[in-house]
């Protein structure tokens, strides 16, 4: 993970090296380093713990930082009443700020800024569109020492993602921010093209997976399929994934069609909710797949449904770095995933990577037939999937607070009216 240059009051691991310290000293530094820091973690709104990957990882960073001895608190800025402390694990504060471009939301904006100041924070940490654009200003003014931002998605101009000037607002809002964290190097290079901010900004920090949470369970496969009708000798091919055109469900179901008439053996299951179920249901009957293509609706749990997968697609057209990819291989299920995104960098040559076409879905599903094929494929993924376990990622993000906070305790007597002229100035932009 590149997290720029080492810092005075952070030990870096030559340091410790140099002082004849072994790792776990080194650990032990950087937890002294970040323990009982302030951290809050500022996001928009979130649709529900079902909806996706992204409110799922906001979960496992909370528990990060928990972990690490930190106290972290969730500020949503409007709606997600089913957010409470108890699911989140941390206190959770809620706003209702629709929009700053009313007299009302900019004296909810003006009220936000003096709620983090009283609290006095040590780290805010911005996710997803609009708190990584309105919260590094009000981070500032609000005197917080360390801003980092997260990107975890392909921001780019598209009808459903933020406009062209909004990426030249996000890439100035970006100057106020100590570091960027990017969950894949596909993500850091998108940021870098459309925000216009440099890579030195910007660190890499890969989703971790519980490895040991999601171990196969090969005794909880017959009971998982019998569940789900699934015979003995027929083929289930699974996608765990929100119902959103960006994930390319439609041309799951197209490929479904199509290799269901080449082999009667395929059955296929979606798990998830979203916008465009309606529709996924209308399609499947138009195909006459009832009963072959299955919705399984929302899970909290996805592992008893990963347990009956022979095979697992990934059919997104855009992807930061999937934790369902993740979760896929730390089950050892074989993998078909499209080349967007970080799923090169998460899957390598482990899996089947195909442009997002059903042409090119159904061809690789014909390949995944064999099960000498599938048992490879699962093989290596359980074995690449290592270096994304969670305690990696949790290492990683320990250190990078720790040497941001080290910055911030050393700028903090040198700020003074500098930062609030500088967050005037974006604030104006």
């Amino acid at each position: 993970m590149a997290t720029g240059q080492a810092t005075s009051g952070f030990m870096t691991k030559q340091q410790a090296q140099d002082a004849s310290l072994d790792p776990r000293s080194l650990a032990s530094a950087t937890h002294d380093a970040v323990s009982g820091a302030r951290i809050l973690f500022l996001v928009d709104e979130l649709e529900a713990i079902t909806a996706g990957g992204s409110e799922r990882q906001i979960l496992q960073m909370i528990d990060i930082c928990k972990q690490g001895g930190m106290r972290p608190q969730i500020c949503v800025l409007r709606n997600t009443k089913w957010l409470t402390e108890k699911i989140a694990g941390c206190p959770v504060t809620h706003f209702q700020i629709d929009t700053i471009a009313s007299w009302r939301g900019s004296r909810s904006l003006l009220k936000l800024k003096s709620w983090i100041k009283a609290q006095k924070f040590d780290i805010l940490q911005t996710m997803f569109t609009e708190a990584n654009l309105l919260g590094p200003v009000t981070g500032r003014l609000a005197g917080v020492n360390v801003i980092l931002g997260t990107r975890r998605n392909l921001n780019h101009p598209r009808p459903d993602g933020p406009s062209k000037r909004v990426l030249r607002w996000q890439g100035r809002a970006n100057l106020l921010v100590d570091q960027i964290i990017a969950n894949s190097n596909a993500v850091l290079e998108r940021v870098v093209e459309t925000e216009k901010t440099s890579r030195k900004r910007i660190s890499v920090v890969y989703n971790g997976v519980d490895l040991e949470q999601m171990r196969p369970m090969p005794e909880e496969r017959e009971s998982s399929r019998l569940a789900l009708k699934i015979d003995h000798d027929q083929i289930l091919v699974g996608n765990v994934s929100c119902l959103r055109k960006v994930k390319g469900v439609e041309m799951f179901v197209s490929a479904a069609a199509e290799a269901y008439r080449h082999n009667p053996r395929y059955r296929f299951l979606l798990v998830g909710d979203g916008e465009i179920k309606a529709q996924l249901r209308q399609t499947i009957r138009m195909y006459g797949l009832e009963g072959i293509v299955c919705l399984a609706g929302a899970a909290k749990d996805v592992r008893p449904y990963l347990a009956a997968f022979d095979i697992a697609v990934l059919s997104s057209y855009a992807e930061g770095f999937s934790n369902s990819l993740l979760e896929y291989m730390a089950c050892g299920i074989p993998v078909i995933a499209t080349d967007v995104g970080g799923n090169r960098e998460a899957l390598g040559p482990c899996g089947l990577l195909i442009q997002p076409e059903a042409k090119q879905l159904t061809e690789a599903i014909y390949q995944m037939t064999d099960p000498e094929v599938r048992r490879d494929f699962a093989a290596s993924a359980l074995k690449r999937v290592e270096k994304f376990d969670v305690a990696i990622a949790r290492r990683r993000m320990i250190e990078l607070y720790a040497q941001f906070l080290s910055k911030g305790r050393v700028r903090k007597n040198h700020a003074g009216p500098m930062i609030a002229s500088h967050a005037g100035a974006a604030a104006r932009s």
